[in-house]
C-alpha cells in the first residue's frame, strides 16, 4: 500500500515519484505525511469510518500526526495492548492481543455510526455555538436558556483564544450549524496583543459555511493579560483591572476600537447569508462597562460602536439593529434571540 500512498503524496504536492529515504527516523517522517494527505483525501471523499494502526515507538510516530488530522468523533486508535511477543508473525498470544484491540474498534465504529444515524432521526432544530467570557456570563446565561427552550442544543465557547478557535473546528466539521458570537474579546488581544488572541483567520470558516450568524461586540473594552507584574510595560499605565489572582484586564483605547471596528466590519462585509449585527447604545460592552464600574469609558465604546456602523455594508441579509440595552441586561439576551430566530 505504502508505493500507492506515496504516488499519490507525490503527484498532490507536484513533485516526481517520492522515494523514501535510507535514513529510518527521515522516511517515517514522509511517511507520516504521506499518511496525513491520504487520510485527508479519503475523510473528504466520505470513506473514512475509522482508522487504526500499531507499532512501537516508530509506529505511534508515524501514525499519531495523521489520526489528529481526522475530525472529532472519528474513532481512531493507536494499539498500545502489550503485545507480549513480537508480531512480525500471528501467533496463539498475538492474535488475541490484536483480536481485543480489533473488536474494541470495531465497537466504536459501529457505535458512531449508530449514533449518526440516531442524530439523523431526531429532527433536532441543530447545535448552536456561543462564545462567553466572565464579564459576559449573566447575558450568555439567558441566551442559553431560552435557545434551549426554542429547541435547540448549545454549545458555549470560553473565548480564551483556544475557545474560539475550537468553535470554528466544530463549524468547519459540521457539529454546528449557526452561531452567536456574544463575546469578540479575542479580536482585541489579536489586535493589541494580548494573551487570549483569535488569529487573523477568525470568522472565516462562518463565512466559508454560510451558518446563520449573530455578532455582538462583548468584552472589546479590555485585553487579557496575566499576572499583573507580567502586564507590557506599555501597558502599564493604563486603567488595569484584576480580574482574579492570574488574569489582569486592561481598557482598550479610542484608537483601538477604531482597530477593531476596521478587523469586524471587513469579516463581516464578507458575509453572504443571513446575519445579524446587534448592539447597544453606550450602555456597555461587559459588565465592567457600565456607570461607576471601572472600565466605563462612552467615547471609547461610542468609537466602537460608530465606526462599525459607518463600515458595515447593510444590505437585505446583513443588517445592524442597536438596543437601548446594557450587554447584560435581559432584554438584550431576548433581543439576540430574537435576532437568530428570525434569520433561520
Amino acid at each position: 500500500m505504502w508505493p500507492e500512498l506515496l504516488l499519490c503524496y507525490s503527484e498532490s504536492v507536484g513533485q516526481s515519484p517520492i522515494v523514501l529515504p535510507d535514513d529510518r527516523g527521515k522516511a517515517v517522517g514522509v511517511m507520516s505525511k504521506a499518511l496525513q494527505h491520504f487520510i485527508k483525501k479519503a475523510q473528504a471523499d466520505g470513506v473514512v469510518a475509522g482508522a487504526i494502526g500499531l507499532g512501537g515507538t516508530g509506529g505511534t510516530s508515524l501514525l499519531s500526526t495523521p489520526f489528529r488530522s481526522l475530525p472529532l468523533g472519528v474513532p481512531n486508535i493507536i494499539v498500545l495492548f502489550p503485545s507480549i511477543v513480537d508480531i512480525c508473525v500471528i501467533n496463539n498470544v498475538s492474535r488475541v492481543v490484536l483480536s481485543n484491540a480489533g473488536a474494541a474498534f470495531a465497537g466504536m465504529v459501529i457505535g458512531r455510526l449508530e449514533r449518526l444515524q440516531e442524530s439523523c432521526n431526531e429532527g433536532k432544530k441543530g447545535t448552536l455555538g456561543i462564545t462567553m467570557y466572565g464579564v459576559t456570563t449573566p447575558c450568555v446565561n439567558v441566551v442559553n436558556e431560552r435557545l434551549k427552550k426554542e429547541g435547540y442544543e448549545t454549545l458555549i465557547f470560553h473565548a480564551t483564544g483556544v475557545g474560539g478557535k475550537a468553535m470554528e473546528s466544530l463549524v468547519r466539521e459540521g457539529y454546528i450549524q449557526g452561531v452567536l458570537d456574544i463575546t469578540t474579546t479575542e479580536v482585541a488581544d489579536y489586535v493589541v496583543g494580548g494573551v487570549v488572541p483569535c488569529d487573523s483567520s477568525c470568522f472565516d470558516v462562518i463565512i466559508e459555511k454560510k451558518i446563520p450568524f449573530v455578532l455582538s461586540v462583548r468584552a472589546l473594552d479590555m485585553v487579557t493579560f496575566g499576572l499583573k507584574h507580567t502586564v507590557p510595560t506599555n501597558f502599564q499605565q493604563r486603567n488595569i483591572h484584576i480580574h482574579n489572582a492570574q488574569i489582569s484586564l486592561t481598557r482598550t483605547t479610542v484608537d483601538e476600537n477604531k482597530k477593531f471596528a476596521g478587523f469586524i466590519a471587513d469579516k463581516l462585509n464578507n458575509l453572504q447569508q443571513r446575519s445579524v449585527f446587534a448592539c447597544h447604545k453606550l450602555k456597555g460592552v461587559s459588565a465592567l462597562d457600565a456607570s461607576g464600574k471601572p472600565f466605563y469609558d462612552p467615547e471609547a465604546t461610542g468609537t466602537l460602536l460608530n465606526e462599525l456602523q459607518r463600515l458595515i455594508q447593510i444590505n437585505e441579509d446583513r443588517q445592524v439593529k442597536m438596543y437601548p440595552y446594557h450587554i447584560n441586561d435581559p432584554e438584550f439576551a431576548n433581543a439576540l434571540v430574537d435576532s437568530f430566530m428570525a434569520i433561520c
